[in-house]
């Protein structure tokens, strides 16, 4: 692993989040951290070796804390930031439970398309950074996740550290993980510096985006290969996932585990979707011909944070669910266009059968799909990239017409009490924290139909 020579004092953050989370007690600091770091490729037998050693990088971390110091739980999240924007990919679903928990957030910029966003916004303020080459993130963000350990970072209340990701810096920690990463990456009294893992909308069976190269000078490892798999790594990890994933997540999945060196858990979320726009940063998501998904997967994720946190802390195991239940003939119903995709079974609403059962498909107002058709082309992304295929990972809903909510629940109200039921087994059940279950509650409330 390489070292990190230097930090520049704290400087204010000036993202549109940094300023948003003041509201609620919190402030965003940003360093400027540089060292060198090792650059790794695979051998003929998919081994990590060592391909460039010490190559110099200056990058920036930003931290999301308390202002207060006793506010703040000790609890911390390290995020590699998204080659996209060198956005926070995770932060739409995990930050109000955050900073409603009283837990710190750290972002690293890590990618090399993300600093070329990042100085593309602001040239003067960002220009020194400079990440040489793709792949020397691994490293760079295992050296933070150990530098925070040093107590260097002013006024951040540092007892336990996690890591989450989604999407792309979800498969981020599948590949930080199974490389040797997290083996490396210690605290000063030995320990491992990340002390659990939360892998959010990544399924490790798709074949280009379940598995990133370790540099250029490597291939993704095939999509039969076991490095897609979560191996034991003596500290918990959760995937969870939606049906976007599970649509291509069946070769990787695995049994859960309770084992001291291999704790382990999957969930994947029927109804649940890749991408919505109540969940998105983007807030120019373009229009789709079917209603936009409203699905709350935000709890689910507050809930798994919570879970990876007793699990880790105080030993306390999370829930086990079913998976979702999958067909096996792709053309028995419909799914992505990914090569490899399977179609999900579906009931009577034409929900997803099996996983993580949130009211929305127990107690069905609407039809959720993970896709969707865009009215329009997507826009292009940046020169020389592959653009993203939003209508793939847009999740859509078809609401249910009035005829059919009188005659499942009666009255809105017969509605929202079995609505709230089914929220108080989940909170009950540990999946969810009772601060989102009355969001949720708030959310349903405002459903009415004519009896």
């Amino acid at each position: 692993m390489g070292t990190i020579t230097s930090v520049e004092a704290p400087r204010p953050g000036t993202t549109a989040i940094g300023r948003a989370i003041a509201e609620h007690g919190y402030r965003e600091d940003e360093y400027v951290v540089r060292g060198t770091a090792d650059l790794y490729a695979h051998d003929g037998d998919w081994r990590p070796v060592l391909h460039r050693p010490d190559v110099p990088f200056v990058t920036r971390v930003l931290v999301r804390r308390p202002v207060d110091a006793a506010a703040a739980t000790g609890s911390v999240v390290i995020e590699p930031l998204h080659p996209s924007g060198d956005m926070a990919s995770a932060w739409p679903r995990t930050g109000r439970m955050l900073t409603r928990e009283g837990w710190s957030w750290v972002g690293v910029t890590q990618d090399v398309a993300g600093l070329a966003a990042t100085q593309a916004g602001d040239p003067e303020r960002y220009g020194e950074l400079d990440i040489p080459e793709a792949g020397l993130g691994f490293d760079i963000v295992a050296q933070v996740a150990s530098w925070l350990w040093t107590g260097v970072v002013e006024g951040l209340a540092l007892d336990h550290l996690f890591m989450t990701g989604a999407s792309y810096t979800g498969t981020f920690q599948r590949v930080f993980l199974g490389e040797g990463f997290h083996a490396r990456a210690r605290r000063p009294d030995g320990g491992p510096a990340v002390e659990g893992y939360l892998i959010q909308i990544s399924s490790g069976g798709f074949l280009l985006g379940g598995y990133h190269p370790l540099s250029a000078a490597s291939e993704r490892p095939p999509a039969e290969h076991p490095a897609r798999v979560i191996q034991p790594a003596g500290v918990p990890v959760i995937e969870l996932l939606s049906e976007n994933e599970a649509e291509t997540n069946v070769p990787a999945r695995r049994e859960d585990s309770d084992a001291p060196d291999d704790r382990y858990r999957l969930y994947e979320v029927p109804g649940a979707c890749h991408m919505s726009r109540g969940e998105s940063r983007r807030s120019t998501l373009p229009p789709t011909v079917e209603d936009p998904s409203t699905f709350p997967m935000y709890a689910l994720v507050g809930g798994a944070l919570d879970n990876l946190r007793r699990w880790a802390v105080e030993g306390v195991a999370p829930p086990r669910s079913p998976r979702i239940e999958m067909l096996t003939d792709p053309d028995a119903g419909p799914h992505s266009a990914i090569p490899g995709s399977l179609p999900c079974a579906r009931d009577e609403h034409g929900n997803a059968l099996g996983g993580v059962r949130m009211p929305e498909v127990e107690v069905p107002v609407a039809s959720y799909y993970p896709h969707s058709t865009l009215l329009e082309p997507a826009p292009a992304g940046p020169p020389g990239r592959r653009p993203i295929p939003l209508g793939s990972i847009m999740g859509a809903m078809t609401p249910f017409p009035p005829d059919k909510l009188r005659k499942l629940y009666g009255t809105p109200d017969a509605y929202r009490e079995a609505y709230a039921r089914c929220t108080a087994e989940l909170v009950a059940g540990g999946w969810i924290l009772p601060a989102d279950a009355d969001r949720m509650l708030a959310g349903a409330a405002e459903l009415t139909f004519e009896v």
